[in-house]
């Protein structure tokens, strides 16, 4: 056997090498420590070491569900290791990728783009060519003309030289080719894997040789640099990265084939020398806390699959990362679709689930895309979230929003679904929508934690043209999320000008939160109104009711305490008695002195802050949830929650202290789709019987201004809203608000009528303002945000404001109370009305009838 097994060639005995390996289930890294993402230590404080054969790897929680794989694209598993490419796709699939770039639409953008860059990195950049086209920089950053930020390849630029033909990107290639280069651009690294690409599709051999002497050069610069760094501060421990990152992973890949031996060689131990010691976050850590987004980081894994089945290869990291992935979609995404963190934050890391999908064999993986809550999020949660003129989507918390450029969905994971799901409409609708009808959103960067350009290249495809009829898809109106407490509803699918109301009331706090309990979102007349905040922390930056000035905390869970959905109306109502009663945090052992156990939650051993009268949290997930479910974790005292981070037996306590008490704080919000689909919104609150100062605020976006304010014989108040920027204003800055608006609008400008149909206010001088608001303690890049703002002084608050957006010259209804201002008539100029009977609403029960011809809606 030994003589068969040296002659062999190389790749053929790495298979043998690693059937073997995975088939006992045996690894060399068994014995090894980890570099934990945690930076573990044990519950005492004392130096903690995590073994890789020890990990969890087929711990994925008490939830389960059944995989989904109808409809997904079966795909061609990976080659047997030591075979390249790989990473993404095998020599025999590598026609199909060819085919793909040239002749989709997409893959023709992705070849544009891809073009830019590698033209400019050798000195032969022509923003006159084909490839340069059409010119979206339009002469930006010093004369860039063409379809990508080449500005950030750092060349320095003259005003004979600025991008076209430059000389000193010429000379800085050859002098990495040649060997002479003592130093280059950082950002070459990103434009190397493109390179790469491109010579394997062209199967340019030259030019892949010439690669393969810069990336040596460029190894040995940047590894002497960290050597350098190494010694200053005596670091010991593994490299965690190899320079270059994920793209000389991809370097590697894809110009193999034209590497010298020692090439192979060199590059082969940078990788596997820093790719193995470093766990990504979810191998280690609870399964039923992997909760967080670092578990989707790609890079990680694509270094690592660079080297599969070769020597140095970590198989384990690998289903630790699987594991992660696992588990996120599992806990950090519900089962509605809608995400525990936040939209914004999360990423599907599609560009890691294609590569998982296709080593199912070799690792026994379930394919990730059949996982139910991954689909529901495509699926439903979505195209739900898509604004109604369709310049948009919602997205909440962090790096959230409701415009066009702020807040979008991961458009690789968009390309990733489109593609593992070639014939799901709802997919295909959402796919156009980012990337554009012309394609003009194909990612133009090469950098960040994932190279977005090149998976675009490789899993070019193209959308449905015929697919652009949202009415079509047959959605519901309403997307109700019962875990998070999340509602979003719509009046129709068929006009872009339809009303859209969402309700957030939060009982899962996510990651990076906002204090938004029962916060509001209003879109209609073919724009927002009333946005989801990029980056706004306190309640009086949301859309929401405060008293007397007072600050609820980010983290305290609201309370969905009811919900219907029909075709006439959708109504949901939040309380936020619990966030106003109390303000909790989160405590980990002051520090750094290890971690809590719940052994010390049950013996009350925390460290509590000695400023506040702070307690353990008692309450469950379950008591918040509107959707209560059996599984164990969720009926575990939310001061015994496990860590987020560190493994299996850490806790993070939740603690409470008194905040502002109230008797009730209730918000009931929806729609009414009647001759003109209209917003109601109620809110009741009471602290006790003195008189207090409540402010309803409606976050507005920056151009919206007040046009006309009329106050009605029956207090009732008319506040109309209009705006001179149709795209809100986009790239707003702190001087440049828009003055007010003064004339008449225009016929069928979009305007929105906020009328307050009745509020209880002893101050005759408080007048509806709008006003910019800016956080007492900012934090970094904490923005002003501009409202309206309704104040009232009294010892309850009882306000019912109708939101009806529409265009200039519509005629408003007309809405009329009975004496005991019980029932109100909304009278329309078709002749059709309807009645609403509040009579049942006293002291906070916010029950009431709609009643329409022969249709009511009882809630």
């Amino acid at each position: 056997m030994k003589k068969l097994l040296f002659a062999l060639p190389f790749t053929c005995l790495l298979s043998l090498y690693t059937s073997a390996q995975y088939q006992n289930n045996v690894s060399e890294f068994a014995d090894k420590p980890a570099d934990s993402y945690a930076n573990f230590k044990n519950a005492d404080g004392s130096p903690g070491v995590l073994i890789w054969g020890k990990a969890p790897l087929t711990d994925f929680g008490s939830r389960t569900f059944t995989m989904q794989p109808k409809g997904i694209r079966t795909l061609t598993q990976a080659p047997p290791p030591g075979v390249h490419p790989r990473i993404y796709f095998g020599p025999a699939e590598l026609e199909e990728v060819r085919a793909r770039v040239k002749n989709t639409r997409c893959g023709q953008a992705a070849w544009k783009n891809i073009l830019c860059w590698t033209e400019m990195m050798k000195g032969r950049y022509n923003d006159k060519a084909d490839y340069a086209q059409p010119d979206y920089q339009k002469g930006t950053f010093g004369g860039l003309h063409g379809r990508v930020p080449l500005y950030r390849l750092s060349i320095p630029r003259t005003k004979e030289a600025a991008y076209n033909q430059h000389p000193l990107a010429a000379a800085t290639y050859k002098s990495l080719i040649d060997g002479t280069a003592t130093n280059f651009p950082a950002y070459y690294w990103n434009t190397f894997s493109l390179e790469a690409f491109r010579c394997l599709i062209d199967n340019d051999a030259a030019a892949a040789t010439q690669l393969a002497s810069a990336v040596m050069t460029a190894m040995k610069i940047d590894q002497a640099k960290r050597d350098s760094v190494r010694a200053a501060k005596h670091i010991t421990k593994p490299n965690e990265q190899p320079v270059g990152v994920a793209q000389l992973a991809f370097t590697y890949d894809f110009i193999y084939a034209w590497l010298s031996p020692e090439q192979k060689k060199a590059i082969h131990e940078e990788l596997a020398n820093c790719s193995w010691s470093h766990d990504n976050y979810g191998t280690f850590n609870g399964a039923e806390s992997s909760r967080g987004n670092w578990a989707t980081f790609s890079y990680w894994l694509h270094q690592v699959l660079s080297i599969e089945g070769e020597p140095g290869f970590n198989d384990l990291k690998v289903k630790g990362m699987y594991r992660g992935w696992r588990n996120l979609f599992t806990y950090g995404w519900f089962e509605s679709g809608a995400t525990y963190e936040g939209e914004a934050k999360n990423q599907l890391g599609m560009d890691g689930i294609i590569p998982f999908a296709k080593r199912q064999q070799m690792y026994g993986f379930d394919n990730l895309a059949a996982h139910p809550h991954l689909q529901a999020y495509a699926q439903s949660f979505l195209p739900h979230s898509v604004i109604p003129s369709q310049n948009g989507f919602i997205r909440y918390d962090l790096l959230g929003g409701s415009r066009s450029k702020v807040g979008t969905p991961n458009v690789c994971d968009l390309l990733g679904l489109k593609y593992l799901f070639p014939n799901d409409k709802h997919i295909d609708w959402v796919y156009r929508l980012l990337v554009k009808d012309d394609y003009s959103n194909v990612p133009d960067r090469p950098d960040g934690y994932f190279n977005a350009l090149l998976f675009f290249a490789v899993f070019a495809t193209d959308f449905d043209a015929d697919n652009n009829n949202p009415e079509a898809l047959q959605l519901s109106n309403t997307f109700f999320c019962g875990e998070r407490a999340l509602m979003m509803t719509r009046s129709n699918w068929n006009s872009k000008d339809a009303l859209m109301l969402n309700m957030h009331t939060r009982q899962a706090n996510g990651g990076h939160p906002f204090a938004d309990r029962n916060a509001i979102m209003v879109a209609g007349a073919g724009r927002v109104w009333s946005p989801v905040q990029y980056n706004a922390f306190e309640n009086s930056k949301q859309s929401v009711l405060t008293i007397d000035y007072k600050k609820q905390s980010e983290i305290t869970p609201g309370q969905m305490l009811a919900f219907k959905d029909s075709l006439f109306a959708t109504f949901c109502t939040g309380s936020t008695k619990y966030v106003w009663d109390w303000n909790n945090m989160e405590r980990e052992k002051p520090g750094g002195k290890g971690y809590y156990t719940v052994e010390d939650v049950l013996q009350n051993k925390i460290d509590y802050p000695k400023n506040g009268n702070w307690e353990l949290e008692p309450n469950t997930t379950n008591y918040f949830s509107y959707l209560k479910l059996p599984y164990p974790y969720l009926n575990v005292p939310r001061s015994q929650t496990p860590h987020w981070v560190l493994p299996k037996g850490a806790v993070r306590p939740f603690l409470r202290q008194p905040n502002y008490p109230v008797q009730y704080a209730l918000r009931t919000a929806g729609i009414v789709r009647s001759t003109n689909a209209y917003a109601l919104v109620m809110d009741d609150m009471a602290k006790d019987s003195a008189l207090h100062h409540y402010d309803w605020v409606l976050t507005l976006e920056h151009d919206v201004q007040i046009w006309k304010t009329t106050k009605q014989k029956d207090g009732q108040l008319d506040i109309l809203l209009t705006g001179n920027d149709p795209d809100q204003l986009e790239g707003w800055g702190k001087d440049s608000l828009p003055a007010l608006y003064n004339g008449i609008p225009a016929n069928n400008q979009a305007m929105l009528l906020v009328r307050v149909l009745n509020y209880n206010n002893q101050n005759d001088t408080l007048q509806p303002v709008i006003n910019e608001w800016r956080a007492t303690a900012p934090k970094a890049k904490d923005l002003p945000v501009r409202r309206l703002v309704i104040g009232a002084d009294a010892s309850k608050a009882a306000y019912k404001v109708m939101l009806l957006p529409y265009r200039y010259g519509m005629a408003l209804p007309v809405t009329t109370w009975n004496k005991q201002r019980t029932l109100l008539t909304v009278k329309w100029n078709d002749g059709r009305s309807e009645v609403i009977d509040f009579s049942k609403c006293t002291n906070g029960n916010q029950r009431f009838s709609i009643s329409q011809n022969k249709q009511t809606f009882y809630y």
